[in-house]
């Protein structure tokens, strides 16, 4: 992570690591219109506009005014009661060992994703919330952060405008994604009680992916209860 700083024009971006289109500073009184930089780690783009010369530079996490950009890693592990010793050994080494990947470089993706499901996974749906709210910064063009968190917010930590908001994202990030589609189903039936809402998000879904799952689910609505 870094920060892009537009010396010229005094305004600052935060976000991943950067590539600047066609050159990194423009000629001495040239016209800027809209030039974009991309974010090489997220599909996330930053537009200007302005007259004059501008610089672009990285800038560390820890240069003054910047906030950590990580949620911690030493959140304290706890578990549900039924859990036994041999699952809480299990999961504190896969817990500790994705950590450990993620000091070691930050930026695997798959790393954060599986920290989420493992905090998820016991419970700590606060610590899942947390990474998977990073995620949808970090790697906005990803579906997945969005739906797990749309399923954690739907049936952990029961606030169904969030579960909502975070479904439609998820649609909107990966439209082919027929398992998102059969959430979108579960959540408004079962949670919403909204039939109209849950056969609206079948045959969009259907539409887009031809997914037998949410055909049957469709064709066979009055049946499943």
């Amino acid at each position: 992570m870094c920060i892009l700083a537009l010396s010229a024009l005094g305004f600052y971006f935060t976000g991943g690591r950067f590539a600047v289109s066609p050159s990194e500073t423009a000629p001495e009184g040239s016209n800027v219109q809209m030039q974009e930089f991309q974010d090489i780690g997220s599909s996330g783009s930053v537009k200007v506009e302005g007259t004059g010369t501008y610089t672009v530079e990285t800038l560390p996490l820890d240069s003054p005014g910047t906030k950590p950009a990580y949620p911690s890693y030493d959140r304290a592990l706890t578990f549900p009661a039924d859990y036994s010793a041999e699952a809480r050994r299990i999961m504190t080494d896969k817990i500790n060992a994705t950590i450990a990947a993620l000091k070691k470089d930050p930026n695997q993706y798959n790393e954060w994703v599986n920290l989420g499901i493992f905090r998820n996974s016991i419970d700590d749906w606060e610590g899942a919330r947390q990474v998977w709210e990073f995620l949808t910064i970090r790697s906005p063009s990803q579906p997945a952060p969005f739906a797990n968190l749309a399923n954690l917010y739907a049936f952990s930590l029961k606030d169904p405008a969030r579960a909502e908001m975070n479904l439609k994202l998820a649609i909107e990030k990966g439209p082919k994604e027929a398992s998102t589609y059969r959430f979108g189903y579960e959540f408004y039936r079962f949670v919403q009680k909204d039939d109209i809402a849950a056969k609206e998000v079948l045959n969009k879904g259907i539409a887009a992916t031809d997914s037998p799952d949410l055909k049957y689910l469709r064709d066979h609505y009055d049946e499943l209860q």
